[in-house]
């Protein structure tokens, strides 16, 4: 039995089905629909958090969706709604 963790991967040695990052090291951000702005949206994390996470999250650069994940990717810390 595989281990679900663990996926073959292809002769450049990246993970099937994932693609290598592109672009120039900045974080592309989402503008919230609601009020236009950008300076306040930070991505949603999903599922039990690391560590690390939990930091991120305190530091307020993502926000914690919980373990039901929901169609939503970014959050408007501005508004306090998701999108």
């Amino acid at each position: 039995m595989m281990n679900t963790h663990c996926e073959p991967t292809h002769g450049n040695g990246t993970v099937r089905g994932h693609r290598p990052a592109k672009g120039n090291g900045k974080r592309h951000v989402e503008v919230c629909p609601y009020c236009n702005e950008k300076d306040e949206v930070i991505p949603i994390l999903y599922g039990f958090p690391s560590h690390e996470g939990f930091r991120k999250a305190e530091r307020g650069e993502v926000y914690l969706g919980g373990c039901e994940i929901t169609p939503y990717a970014y959050y408007c810390k501005r508004d306090d709604r998701e999108f």
